[in-house]
């Protein structure tokens, strides 16, 4: 079972079900859990170049607070909102399941200084580009 402060790789189709986020996984932080009910905060690689982003946290490789493998942006000005699934502990991230609670205050935080845009996400498209999630 997926829960709160959990880091998943999943595809998610958006804005299309042919962007980058529906090609390749990326890892999301499970911000809220409710039963078959998900959000979601995105986590990316940080490159060296402008992001156009109000909220954001760069934290660095480190297996005592996150599963990351490299400098990782946390995108703290939206939320992916998935309700009807269930996501499979398979897409758990490997490393480490879970970023630390420090970790999981910072994004809070930053989520909550400005507010934050809920994108909800078709809960069929995300099981067409992801077949081990079950639709309920």
């Amino acid at each position: 079972m997926i829960n709160k402060k959990d880091v998943i790789t999943i595809r998610l189709p958006f804005p299309t079900i042919n962007s980058a986020l529906a090609l390749h996984s990326h890892m999301y932080i499970c911000y809220a859990h409710t039963v078959n009910n998900y959000k979601l905060v995105k986590c990316q690689t940080f490159k060296n170049r402008f992001y156009n982003l109000n909220h954001r946290i760069i934290e660095s490789e480190n297996i005592n607070r996150n599963p990351f493998e490299h400098k990782t942006l946390i995108d703290c000005d939206k939320l992916f909102k998935l309700d009807g699934l269930i996501i499979p502990d398979s897409l758990l991230a490997t490393h480490r399941r879970d970023i630390c609670d420090e970790l999981f205050y910072k994004v809070t935080t930053e989520l909550q200084t400005d507010s934050y845009d809920i994108r909800p996400i078709e809960r069929k498209m995300v099981k067409s580009v992801n077949p081990s999630v079950e639709l309920v």
